[in-house]
């Protein structure tokens, strides 16, 4: 008789493991807050890191807004290619023929022409650091109040082509992606801590605000997550190539603009992902996540609202704080209709396959040790 009993003990183990580890991520849910249309092709956009203010940046004008889609000011610029703004929004940089840095009000502080064109900008969560990536050099300023001129503090060059620079750690970290596939992190001033050879070119980076992880992403479809000491926690491959990639302050959440827009957690889980109705270039998040500043080819901004989806009564959100550093194959997202987020497509997260792993040996172990044994009960 007790063996009659293995089976459906079997059954109920399971059914108690789904319930007690459910999926690893919390699914978010977004709704559009506002767009707005500027005529030509965006081509990098930048939130300030607790999402009340927008920069953004076509070739050839930089513009910002507030947190409602009021258009506050716009500049001239000359082939610009990046754009940054501080924690606050009181100061924006954009980099192209030249390298500008604004105050809110749209006035330039100082101007800057680099020997080459810069081709991606960051600035510290204060301001006062300021990283250019101009041909193959990355180049560091140090903002004084009330300076006027800009004037380099250190340089660095591996005579590899920068495609993007990034600040974390108030200034204290920076990372840069080359062409060439390299991710390279650096101190504060300037010494070069690791680097990472990624294989693929084309490289996007963006370091979280604690300067604790470094996402990078490549227009070959790949994306890949480091911690602060260069190693590796996961890497993915994607259906759709990627443009652009930001980070949340802690480093939990990922945000890319591959075609729509996808957000992953730190362990490599796809919880929301949206397709607007043009291609999506680029993106920035808040330190949050809470907000989402996308440009795309057809001149749009769009601003959207993200929040965790509200449970079904009776579950329970899991949460591991070793599953940060998880390292395996992310869950690919499923392309999904414009304006369709991943929420809305029923995409369902990773079961806890390990527990039912172990519940079905523990069972069959069980079995085993119980053949041959005389019944407990006649």
């Amino acid at each position: 008789m007790r063996r009659n009993l293995i089976l459906p003990i079997f059954f109920v183990v399971i059914v108690a493991s789904g319930l007690a580890h459910p999926a690893l991520g919390q699914v978010l849910s977004g709704e559009e807050v506002w767009r707005s249309g500027v005529g030509d092709q965006i081509v990098a956009v930048a939130l300030s890191q607790d999402g009340l203010y927008g920069a953004v940046t076509t070739e050839e004008r930089v513009y910002l807004y507030d947190r409602n889609g009021t258009l506050l000011w716009s500049y001239p610029v000359s082939r610009s290619r990046s754009v940054a703004i501080s924690s606050d929004g009181e100061r924006i940089v954009a980099g192209g023929d030249h390298l500008l840095l604004f105050d809110r009000k749209g006035n330039v502080i100082w101007r800057y022409m680099p020997e080459s064109r810069v081709q991606g900008v960051a600035i510290a969560a204060d301001g006062r650091t300021i990283c250019a990536g101009a041909g193959t050099s990355i180049i560091v300023f140090f903002q004084d109040d009330g300076r006027a001129t800009a004037n380099a503090s250190w340089s660095f060059d591996k005579g590899d082509p920068i495609e993007s620079v990034s600040i974390g750690g108030g200034g204290s970290n920076i990372a840069a992606g080359g062409d060439s596939g390299n991710v390279y992190f650096l101190s504060g001033d300037g010494q070069l801590l690791w680097t990472y050879r990624t294989g693929n070119n084309g490289i996007k980076v963006a370091v979280s605000h604690d300067g604790s992880t470094v996402a990078a992403a490549s227009i070959q479809r790949v994306v890949l997550l480091l911690n602060r000491n260069g190693r590796l926690l996961w890497k993915s491959s994607m259906p759709e190539r990627i443009t652009d990639v930001s980070i949340s302050g802690d480093g939990s959440n990922l945000v890319l603009a591959n075609g729509g827009i996808s957000v992953f957690t730190r362990s490599g889980e796809a919880v929301w992902t949206y397709a607007t109705e043009e291609e999506n270039r680029c993106v920035s998040t808040s330190s949050d996540t809470t907000h989402i500043l996308a440009g795309t080819l057809d001149g749009t901004v769009w601003a959207f609202g993200v929040q965790p989806e509200t449970l079904p009564a009776g579950t329970s959100e899991a949460s591991s704080p070793d599953a940060a550093f998880t390292a395996g194959p992310p869950q690919t997202p499923v392309a999904s209709a414009p304006g369709q987020t991943l929420s809305q497509q029923g995409m369902a997260l990773s079961p806890a396959t390990p527990v039912v792993v172990g519940a079905c040996l523990a069972a069959m172990a069980w079995r085993r040790k119980t053949q041959g044994e005389p019944d407990s009960y006649a």
